[in-house]
């Protein structure tokens, strides 16, 4: 942080507030803030994306061109941004997909470079508060900017929570208001904070939306509202098909990277303002919810801060009361109701993916709630007219299914994942629960019809198939595949709980490894995929694909070597045609360009080593006995041509295999379990945030 001197602060007493019981002083003319931080000149590769200040003047301008000169980034530049982090690592249970590669001598480690700079640009917003305001007032002005943002996000992901209107409708009438009103010259930040302070945002039987939205915004704009802006903005700018740099000022140039991490200190700050003043209300369980998916993009979920913050959105849900229905008398509007419904459907689903993931508790337990799913209605329907509503409601199924339609609304994907997560959670309590033997093997059994009756209650339309590649086109059949990936990993684990109660469970564990294989082999054939399609989704074979993989490929190996029967319905060929296709993806896609993609390599090393000794078998030593059963008359290759033959799977990768002595002798892994098992003892010093992208 740069230090100014009094000579050079402008300071009203008029618009003085308090934060965590210290002054602040808001003075918007005299702004620190720098809008473009992390930033060095470059030449321009294409134009920035950029807005003009609201309502411009030359006073305006004068003002920002003061701030930049002053050079007070938001984000550290100095030393500081080379430290690593020193905090502590924290608790990964046994479901937990982090702990196969949680740092373990005896197994293989994939070092991961750390920088701080996420940590030390929230350090640098609480470090001097008299500064936050100005700040906060300050990155407010590119609403244009923002705006684009957010409505490009609405329009490229059908993962939206917060239904559209309800965010791009007082979005749009708050830059109005400032194009009518004029940007204020001061005490912005002290109003916004008085109407955070003093003003409920009270819910009424009859609002209407418009009702609804002057509540937060124009002149009753509040820090809820400011910090759901910059998150979703943040986000938007992550998934921006647009230029890769972004102008806060007209001028300097910032990565979409440095502007997500900017958002989500600013967004963050919101919080701490809210959190004073004991806000707990439907924007704040928003703008929680919204951080939450951000800052997990940025630090990581493991990162015990992002951990804690979604602890923070878990309290808000309870203590408004959205994990409980609404009494008969209840004043919620219609809009307001399904909302609440999505959003406590989405976090009770997030929950779950960060419970599995961590290999935790979850926080958000079904046993403690009771939430109807919300209605299959796409977003701009919650705010029609009473006629139009209840005709488009009156078209549902009963169940509450709208219809196909030729695409998934954001309403449709956050019921499947739920259902979907009701099971997760039913089977993280056999994993990680505590119960007698008689009582587990009961649940057991209960959990495994429930996974088999799932799909029958879902409407056959939505469900995936390899024509959703040709109906859907590539985004929405992702969805669709990773809806469908959810519940057959659900399956999976229920099946490999089973195999350890029963040996006789394998022909059904290694038949639903092998529905995984097959789906994720389908994204895989889609050669006319753009580049960043590929990379963005990578991990989908890091948490479905190579484990599954890794359990067919292991049994496959033990029953060649004890020439016993494969108890698979699927032939023997076409599991070897799908492994080697699945392996093969990463020798076409593009060099490994983050941790998730080297993380799938190291995996798929194993995997492919499994198989060259399945097809090599017998050894050489061992032919003159002639040739042995699932093996076939061919000759033993050389170690060169195992290489060479390899190599064609994967790439370059096979290299690193036969040099590394970190890989487990695959000799060892001698059954599915014992691969899942290493699986589970692997290390990534790092975090897979592409996962959390889809929340």
């Amino acid at each position: 942080m740069v230090n100014q001197s009094p000579a050079n602060r402008v300071v009203s007493p008029k618009s003085a507030v308090t934060i965590n019981n210290r002054r602040v002083d808001d003075v918007t003319s005299g702004c620190y803030y720098h809008p473009a931080p992390l930033t060095r000149p470059r030449k321009k590769a294409q134009a920035p994306r950029s807005a003009s200040p609201v309502n411009p003047s030359r006073v305006d301008d004068e003002a920002l061109d003061a701030s930049a000169s002053r050079g007070d980034g938001i984000v550290p530049t100095g030393p500081q941004m080379g430290l690593t982090s020193t905090s502590q690592p924290t608790y990964l249970g046994s479901t937990s997909f982090m702990s196969a590669f949680h740092h373990n001598q005896r197994d293989m480690s994939l070092s991961t470079p750390k920088t701080a700079h996420a940590s030390s640009l929230r350090k640098a917003w609480s470090a001097d508060f008299t500064h936050v305001l100005p700040r906060l007032v300050q990155l407010l002005r590119p609403l244009r900017l923002y705006e684009d943002l957010i409505t490009d996000k609405y329009h490229r992901s059908p993962f939206t929570v917060i239904p559209a209107p309800l965010v791009l409708t007082p979005l749009r009438l708050l830059r109005n208001h400032w194009d009518r009103e004029g940007w204020p010259q001061e005490g912005l930040g002290s109003r916004i904070t008085q109407n955070t302070a003093t003003k409920l945002i009270k819910v009424e039987t009859n609002m209407t939306t418009d009702q609804f939205y002057r509540l937060f915004t124009g002149a009753n704009l509040r820090w809820e509202f400011v910090g759901l802006i910059f998150a979703l903005a943040g986000l938007g700018a992550s998934i921006s098909s647009s230029s890769p740099l972004f102008s806060l000022n007209g001028k300097d140039e910032i990565s979409s990277e440095a502007f997500a991490m900017e958002m989500a200190a600013a967004s963050l700050a919101c919080i701490e303002i809210c959190r004073q003043y004991d806000n707990v209300n439907d924007l704040v369980v928003w703008l929680h919810y919204t951080y939450f998916v951000l800052g997990s993009n940025i630090d990581g979920e493991t990162n015990h801060h992002i951990y804690a913050q979604f602890g923070d959105l878990i309290s808000c849900i309870h203590a408004m009361g959205l994990h409980r229905p609404h009494p008969p008398d209840s004043s919620i509007p219609f809009f307001l109701s399904q909302t609440r419904k999505r959003v406590f459907a989405a976090s009770y689903r997030t929950d779950k993916n960060l419970a599995t993931f961590l290999g935790r508790p979850p926080r958000l337990p079904y046993h403690y709630c009771d939430v109807e799913l919300p209605l299959d209605l796409d977003d701009h329907s919650l705010i029609l007219d009473r006629l139009s509503l209840d005709k488009a409601v009156r078209q549902l199924t009963p169940d509450g299914w709208g219809a196909f339609s030729g695409g998934l609304r954001p309403a449709t994907v956050i019921r499947l994942r739920y259902m979907i997560a009701r099971l997760r959670e039913q089977v993280m309590e056999l994993s990680l629960g505590r119960a007698s033997v008689g009582s587990r093997e009961h649940e057991l059994q209960i959990t495994y019809q429930e996974c088999k009756r799932l799909w029958d209650r879902v409407p056959n339309e939505f469900h995936y198939s390899k024509r959703s590649w040709e109906v859907l086109g590539p985004h929405l059949s992702i969805i669709s595949l990773v809806i469908h990936l959810e519940y057959l990993y659900t399956v999976f684990q229920v099946e490999r709980i089973r195999c350890g109660e029963s040996a006789d469970a394998m022909a059904d564990l290694l038949d639903s490894a092998m529905q995984i294989v097959s789906a994720v082999t389908d994204f895989a054939k889609q050669r006319d995929q753009e580049g960043s399609i590929r990379e963005q989704y990578t991990w989908i074979f890091l948490f479905y694909a190579l484990p599954a993989a890794g359990v067919v490929a292991t049994e496959l190996h033990r029953c060649t070597v004890s020439m016993v029967p494969l108890p698979c319905s699927i032939p023997r060929s076409r599991i070897i045609r799908d492994l080697n296709l699945l392996a093969s993806w990463f020798e076409s896609a593009s060099p490994p360009t983050s941790y998730t993609h080297q993380a799938c390599v190291e995996v798929t090393q194993v995997i492919i080593k499994l198989l060259d000794d399945t097809l090599d078998y017998p050894p050489s030593g061992q032919m003159a006995h002639g040739p042995q059963p699932g093996t076939g008359s061919r000759p033993t290759p050389s170690s060169g041509d195992r290489v060479r033959e390899s190599s064609h799977s994967i790439g370059v990768s096979l290299n690193v295999y036969e040099q590394s002595e970190t890989l487990p002798n695959v000799d060892t892994l001698e059954t599915s379990e014992d691969f899942l098992n290493w699986l589970d003892e692997l290390g990534l010093e790092t975090s897979v945030p592409e996962f959390f992208r889809w929340q």
